[in-house]
């Protein structure tokens, strides 16, 4: 069977190093507010993580796969992001994900801001995923879109 379009052969897997690079940078920021780190996702989560990368990318929807992949339902994206001359694509995703984790605590409670979908979560959402303490996994997927550029997606799950 082949793998999905955008995925990775069995055994071989060319996203591994910024897969790790995702996880570890996410649980530093974690660790700045002394949450537990999160686990990386399986081998079939990531899978399912890039197949959701291609099929956003594709339609340029982000958070369009949100919720396809089993166990996992948060999902934060970093959209068509291109790799400079020069950078590597481990430090534009690093860049992307330190801009998510800037939007910083919501003003009120997590809960509040989490209700109030269309205004709270669309300022705060990304922060909320990557400091959820109910989350214990995040499987990052990675499309690499025809025009060169990458679609980054971080899925969150127990």
């Amino acid at each position: 069977m082949m793998p999905a379009a955008g995925a990775a052969a069995p055994g071989t897997d060319e996203f591994a190093a910024e897969r790790q690079a995702c996880v570890d940078t996410i649980n530093m920021y974690r660790a700045t507010l002394m949450l537990a780190p999160l686990k990386r996702g399986t081998p079939e989560q990531e899978t399912c993580s890039d197949a959701g990368a291609k099929k956003d990318g594709d339609a340029n929807a982000a958070h369009s796969s949100a919720g396809s992949c089993k166990g996992l339902g948060g999902q934060n994206t970093c959209p068509g992001y291109p790799v400079r001359a020069g950078s590597t694509l481990t430090a534009t995703l690093n860049g992307c994900l330190m801009q998510m984790w800037g939007e910083g605590m919501p003003p009120g409670t997590v809960n509040d801001c989490i209700k109030d979908s269309s205004g709270c979560f669309q300022k705060y959402g990304h922060w909320i995923n990557m400091s959820m303490t109910t989350y214990g996994t995040v499987a990052c997927g990675f499309y690499k879109m025809s025009n060169g550029r990458f679609w980054m997606n971080q899925n969150f799950g127990r």
